[in-house]
């Protein structure tokens, strides 16, 4: 069994654990707004931050702490590192997020205002009177079909009398 580490050391350890868990949930929150929040995306990045965190958690213990094995204490630092970045940071992230999605979209927001849009336009233009013109031939050829129907009073063979 491993021996109590003094409690400087298993404090400095708790804050190393603390910033570890910060940058677990800083990468796991850039991920979402990368990925995407899907189902699918959410158990997938999920998944990753577990064994990252367990990777890192066991790194950390094998090559930084004082008493060389994970402990709970350890463990906790990570779940308050990440339930503080959640709870005080997310917010602030979010909305850099929306403004960063925002700036990214202004361009082609205007590039559609400028150019697809009255492109557009002028396509429904262009066929509106494409169709005024079929519209009107049509009708044309209905009247010329409708006098065409008629037969001539010649040709009609009733009895006259």
């Amino acid at each position: 069994m491993v021996a109590q580490a003094a409690l400087p050391l298993a404090a400095a350890d708790v804050m190393c654990c603390l910033g570890l868990g910060f940058l677990l949930a800083a990468l796991y929150d850039c991920g979402r707004f990368l990925l995407g929040s899907s189902r699918v995306v959410c158990f997938v990045l999920d998944v990753a931050a577990f064994l990252l965190a367990a990777v890192l958690l066991c790194s950390f213990a094998a090559g930084r702490s004082a008493s060389g094995v994970v402990r709970w204490y350890m463990a906790a630092g990570v779940l308050c590192g990440l339930g503080g970045y959640f709870l005080v940071l997310a917010p602030a992230s979010r909305a850099v997020q929306c403004f960063l999605k925002w700036l990214v979209s202004l361009p082609l927001l205007l590039l559609w205002l400028l150019l697809c849009k009255p492109l557009l336009l002028l396509q429904k233009r262009l066929l509106s009177a494409v169709k005024q013109k079929a519209k009107r031939k049509r009708s044309k050829c209905h009247k010329k079909q409708q006098q065409k129907q008629l037969q001539k009073q010649g040709r009609i063979l009733y009895n006259s009398r």
